[in-house]
């Protein structure tokens, strides 16, 4: 005894629970440890995105040879040659109307049945209908939303064979997505048959 306390041996308990100081180092902890994976999994996500993009733009490109190849050799024309009249007196395409390269910039036979409905595209799309019909000999088709942005384009090279009348043609389709990139190509030559 001390005086005229008694000695106590004093037991202290550790406080329940974290300390503000240790969440935030935690915290600290996991967010680094995190960062790695949060990164994996966002360019996991890009490139899903990316490859989707690919394979819809590849069956677009694919599609279009198929359609090709089942018209009769003589009626085997490029874009250029069956769709030009799509902007014909139309203010802001009269070089598209004119020219193949500027035509090729700005033409796409994919329509999607929002874009018809649009202001602009009701024109395109009345325009596209008829003339297409003409070119493959049945109706058009209008796409599900996911191809929309995708322009498709095909040539038809006939002075590929040097053969009078040519025998075969090269079949050419590029698809490119929203901002003028070439996202797919497909190149297939046709035969005349006898």
């Amino acid at each position: 005894m001390i005086g005229n306390f008694p000695l106590r041996r004093v037991l202290r308990f550790p406080a329940e629970g974290f300390t503000f100081v240790e969440i935030l180092v935690v915290l600290t902890l996991l967010g680094l440890l995190a960062l790695p994976f949060t990164r994996m999994f966002i360019f996991g996500v890009q490139g899903s995105h990316e490859n989707a993009e690919q394979i819809t733009a590849h069956n677009l490109a694919r599609e279009k040879i198929e359609e090709v190849r089942s018209l009769p050799f003589e009626l085997i024309k490029s874009d250029f040659e069956n769709f030009r009249g799509v902007f014909r007196d139309r203010p802001n395409f009269e070089k598209a109307f004119e020219t193949k390269d500027a035509f090729e910039k700005v033409f796409s036979d994919v329509m999607t049945r929002e874009q018809s409905l649009e202001e602009e595209g009701k024109e395109t799309y009345g325009r596209l209908r008829d003339l297409y019909k003409q070119a493959f000999r049945r109706d058009f088709d209008l796409y599900s939303e996911e191809a929309r942005g995708f322009r498709r384009i095909l040539e038809v090279d006939d002075k590929f064979d040097n053969a009078v009348p040519p025998r075969l043609k090269k079949i050419t389709v590029r698809v490119y997505d929203k901002l003028g990139h070439k996202f797919a190509e497909v190149v297939t030559l046709v035969g005349r048959h006898k």
